[in-house]
């Protein structure tokens, strides 16, 4: 007895601890490949899906996949018990053994039952949750907006508990069901154990030790029938995080459609030659594939060395322009060459290295990732070119502050930029929330320092008083150049 339940005891611990490892290399792996997928996916495909349905999946999903291992493999071990029991009373009884596995098998038949109602209440669930952190988002993205119109918090909010209170509706109707599957399981069985004890011995005239040894049989398979029974809405959960995460993956797999293999192969330029957009035009499509704004038809030549201002309203399309020449979209119509050559879907990736951009909406780093640490040095000369160095230092590849204003941040950004050493600087709005000095010395002086060294600067701006800082202009409206 001792020897075998060391030997229990040492197969469980293994199995278990050997079972859990497996499961968090495979989330490891997971994690790894649907990073790196992001990594290479198209800004089109992550507007598409949302940043929101990814972290949900990334974080609850394998949270959840996480957690459960250890239950889930447990009542395999309990379900291995379970039938080794149940063929323990094969041999005492045949009768027996006849009136467990009916008991068995009309539990069997009753999950199969709720099964599919289980599932998709988790389904809904999973849904909802993703909605609801996407309104969370949103309280956060918005909180100055919101503490500033009451009208706005109070829509938000009864937005946020209609959805919670859908969640709600769903995770009930899921517990719900696996109440009921968890307790016919367990009253048809202590039914099962009454009717051996009660009514066997009447019925077929059964000798009492048969009885007992029968019983305390179905006592012994009761516990792991309830960690059989009870793991299953767990492992339903699970299976429908799977199922979410491998979701993910194909859509994130989509964009390799545009990159393939070669989206880590790089155009040989020594020299950047400019850039000319004939006949190029975007359509914005949204996630239910209907058509919205249009930008162009677009012609435009941007040459080496030379700084180009895209001015016109809110809504005229320079953004997206931006987004297009950077090859961040990819044409609906239209070519884009870099000098002579016309680009191709798989020359995007290379392409896109001929840039350096702070977008309206730009997001400021905790380090200074894919700069070389021998430009480091130049960071606390450019903190003080930039006049910032009163806020923030730079230390060991990273700015030591960063809970500065909107503009503040984006001179911390101009400096990220410029570490860069790209051949094409795309500013968007970037002096927009700038104070009147250094607005003026962002484009007597900054702009010149940069173009000094052969760069190419394509900046949005509505600072018509400093039109003078380039040496050319256009005008957008409706997605279209007008001048």
């Amino acid at each position: 007895f001792i020897g075998l339940l060391a030997l229990f005891l040492y197969s469980k611990r293994y199995s278990l601890v050997n079972a859990v490892m497996a499961v968090e290399e495979m989330l490891e792996s997971v994690r790894n490949r649907i990073a790196k997928k992001i990594a290479v996916s198209e800004l089109e495909s992550i507007e598409k899906i949302g940043p929101s349905y990814i972290f949900n999946r990334l974080s609850q999903d394998t949270v959840l996949i996480s957690d459960s291992a250890h239950v889930i493999f447990a009542s395999f071990g309990a379900l291995i018990l379970l039938i080794f029991a149940i063929i323990y009373i094969a041999v005492i009884s045949f009768e027996g053994f006849a009136m467990t596995l009916i008991a068995v098998s009309l539990g069997i038949i009753v999950f199969l039952s709720k099964r599919r109602e289980i599932i998709d209440s988790v389904r809904q669930a999973t849904k909802m949750e993703v909605e609801f952190l996407g309104s969370i988002e949103q309280s956060l993205g918005g909180f100055k907006e919101i503490k500033l119109n009451q009208n706005k918090a109070k829509d938000l909010l009864r937005e946020q508990q209609i959805i919670g209170a859908e969640l709600t509706k769903q995770k009930k109707r899921s517990g719900r069901s696996q109440t009921f599957v968890m307790m016919f399981s367990q009253g048809f069985f202590y039914t099962l154990l009454g009717v051996v004890v009660f009514v066997w011995p009447v019925v077929m005239n059964e000798p009492v030790e048969i009885v007992i040894k029968v019983s305390a049989a179905i006592l012994f398979i009761i516990g792991p029938l309830d960690l059989v029974v009870g793991s299953m809405p767990l492992f339903m959960e699970a299976d429908v995080a799977v199922e979410n995460l491998i979701q993910l993956e194909k859509r994130l797999e989509e964009n390799k459609k545009k990159n393939g293999d070669s989206a880590y192969k790089p155009i040989e330029v020594t020299e950047f030659p400019g850039i000319r957009l004939d006949g190029v035009q975007y359509d914005y499509v949204n996630s239910e594939d209907e058509s919205g704004f249009n930008l162009g038809p677009i012609d435009l030549h941007v040459n080496p060395g030379e700084v180009l201002f895209i001015v016109g309203g809110n809504g005229s399309g320079k953004s997206t322009l931006l987004k297009v020449l950077t090859g961040l979209y990819y044409p609906t119509k239209g070519a884009i060459s870099l000098g002579d050559k016309i680009l191709k879907e798989s020359d995007y990736h290379a392409y896109r290295q001929n840039f350096s951009a702070i977008f309206t909406d730009f997001f400021l780093f905790n380090e200074l990732y894919g700069i070389p640490s021998r430009m480091y040095d130049q960071a606390s000369d450019l903190l003080d070119f930039l006049e910032i160095s009163q806020k923030t230092d730079f230390v060991d590849g990273r700015f030591t502050n960063q809970n500065l204003s909107t503009g503040q941040r984006k001179r911390l950004a101009l400096i990220a930029s410029m570490l860069e050493e790209r051949s094409v600087f795309i500013f968007d709005e970037i002096a927009a929330d700038q104070d009147p000095s250094f607005r003026r010395k962002f484009y007597q002086e900054v702009i010149p320092k940069i173009q000094e060294n052969g760069n190419t600067i394509i900046a949005v701006t509505h600072d018509d008083r400093y039109f003078d800082a380039a040496d050319r202009y256009v005008v957008m409206e409706d997605g279209k150049i007008t001048t």
